[in-house]
């Protein structure tokens, strides 16, 4: 399996982190729903805090190849959501991986 692991964290002058972390929850998992390629998704949205450095938001999924997931990227579904996102985060942090 390919593996793609994405973290934001939201602008600091964002009012309301919680709502914008939301929208950007509902939109994300509206993709496996549009996108036949996705095995695995999950969205998070932060819930620590104890003093670490956390990101806002979070997403694992997966895809059955390299191949399945670039073509994931390929979906006008998904660079809707990308662009969303990122006009809202000051940061993205992203790790791939076969496992």
């Amino acid at each position: 399996m390919y593996k793609h692991l994405v973290l934001w964290r939201l602008k600091a002058d964002t009012p309301n982190k919680l709502a914008l972390a939301q929208e950007i929850k509902r939109r994300l998992d509206s993709l496996p729903a549009a996108i036949k390629e996705i095995r695995q998704y999950e969205v998070g949205i932060n819930i620590g805090a104890y003093g670490a450095s956390f990101f806002d938001v979070g997403l694992i999924s997966a895809f059955d190849d390299k191949a399945g997931f670039l073509r994931y990227i390929q979906y006008p579904e998904h660079d809707a959501v990308v662009a969303f996102i990122t006009s809202v985060t000051a940061d993205e942090q992203i790790v791939d991986f076969e496992s």
